[in-house]
């Protein structure tokens, strides 16, 4: 368990933790000097059962502090700590009488006191967990929903679970409560990828994340990072959906308002190599690559004064569809048939890989006004001797649009293996020449060299 305490005097620290230390010493105290350290520590390193605060604060007012920080910790127990002239003039009464659990300790500080309403907090703590509780629950009872979706909520209308065994899982979210990010955050530090919902509200759980990204896309004046961190979210959502669903007209309404906004982003940094300044690459997973492989498709296609809306809305689809259908997320990873890591997969799943492109293009074929970004999708692993998959294609048999977006995909995905690498640009255009600088590769080549170097 964790709590927070926030206060400017350090010597203070010391006395609240050795009082910590003494009886409460599986609890680990965090002391942050002000809001700005306690909203980083909420965001990251949660979740925190209680939060202290001191009424002393000189930096910024404890009241208004208290308020910025509700929405990230959500209905936890506030202590609050001061002098009484402190406490009477800085702690709103409001915030106080907000909740039953809310504590005042004036100063000097007793530590029986002080020892009492921590004990309530850590009873009220542990109260809540019980809610948290193991159920015996079939696996047919659940699907699987990609983690990084959650952070689109902080509260949802139905329970959601974490697999313990194959039997067992573990109710991590109650409906109708608040949850906090950096509970979420917490799960993907463990390396967990999936929570559990029940089938008869995963549909909804889709419906409404479709619902607040189309919100999000609605707010006036985004900055570019918000604007592209939402395609990212936007990418998952369609991806799962897809694959889980189908097509709809909600899901196509999506797909429509992600390739679009990616206008405004294009016009501001012209080309993609300023993008990719801007671009969330810390894991550059199968959702970031999708979105990146959009903006340099459609840099490319600037380049070669081909950006029409319908070969923005064909590259759009084929970006956010031609990876949907993989069996298994980490297949993303497999660059080609031949790539030795395919080994580590089942045979179903290398099944899955060897069959993606032509299932993802057969979902593509379902939307509406987007021609031919179901064949470009399908021949998105041809290569120009005809080595690829799934049909051993030469570069005469391929479109210039299939050649972009081939190009792009490849980049991408070479990037976001090497990207660390000190002129890995550079380096993974001279390798991509070496093989593409041939029949209809050669314009999309030299548009993808002004696009990123």
């Amino acid at each position: 368990m964790k709590a927070l305490y926030i206060c400017d005097e350090k010597e203070e620290w010391e006395h609240i933790r050795s009082i910590f230390n003494r009886f409460f010493p599986r609890i680990e105290l965090i002391c942050v000097l002000n809001g700005s350290d306690a909203i980083d520590y909420l965001s990251y390193e949660g979740p925190f059962f209680m939060i202290l605060m001191e009424a002393s604060l000189r930096s910024e007012h404890p009241s208004e502090l208290t308020k910025k920080l509700l929405p990230l910790t959500g209905e936890k127990p506030y202590i609050f700590l001061g002098a009484k002239v402190h406490i009477n003039d800085r702690i709103d009464e409001q915030l106080y009488i907000r909740s039953e659990m809310n504590e005042i300790i004036l100063r000097p500080i007793d530590t029986n006191t002080l020892i009492q309403k921590v004990q309530k907090c850590v009873d009220w703590a542990k109260d809540e967990e019980f809610e948290k509780s193991i159920e015996e629950l079939s696996k047919e009872e659940l699907l699987p929903m990609k983690l990084r979706g959650f952070y689109l909520f902080n509260k949802l209308p139905y329970d959601v679970f974490i697999e313990l065994t194959s039997t067992k899982y573990v109710k991590i979210i109650s409906a109708n409560k608040k949850y906090l990010h950096s509970e979420i955050n917490a799960y993907a530090k463990k390396r967990i990828k999936h929570l559990y919902l029940r089938k008869n509200e995963y549909l909804q759980f889709l419906e409404d994340s479709i619902e607040a990204l189309m919100i999000q896309y609605d707010s006036i004046k985004q900055s570019s990072n918000k604007v592209i961190a939402n395609q990212i979210k936007s990418a998952l959502v369609i991806q799962q959906y897809i694959r889980s669903v189908g097509v709809t007209e909600n899901i196509t309404k999506l797909v429509d308002r992600t390739i679009l906004s990616s206008r405004n982003i294009m016009l501001e940094h012209k080309r993609f190599k300023s993008i990719l300044k801007v671009f969330p690459s810390e894991k550059l997973d199968i959702a970031e690559q999708a979105i990146l492989t959009m903006y340099l498709a459609e840099s490319m296609l600037t380049v070669l004064s081909w950006a029409s809306e319908t070969s923005r809305k064909k590259l759009g689809l084929a970006s956010l569809v031609y990876d949907s259908m993989l069996e298994d997320d980490e297949l993303y990873k497999i660059h080609s048939l031949e790539d030795p890591n395919i080994e580590m997969f089942t045979e179903e799943q290398q099944q899955s890989y060897r069959e993606h492109p032509t299932k993802a293009a057969e979902i593509a074929a379902n939307f509406t006004g987007y021609p031919e970004a179901d064949f470009i999708i399908a021949q998105h692993h041809e290569k120009p001797k005809g080595e690829g998959f799934p049909n051993g294609l030469t570069t005469n048999k391929l479109s210039a649009h299939s050649c972009i977006f081939i190009l792009a995909n490849n980049f991408v995905i070479r990037y976001a293996d090497k990207q660390s690498t000190k002129g890995a640009t550079l380096e993974i255009f001279r390798d991509m020449k070496a093989i593409y600088n041939q029949g209809n590769f050669k314009d999309p080549l030299i548009a993808l060299q002004k696009s990123i170097i």
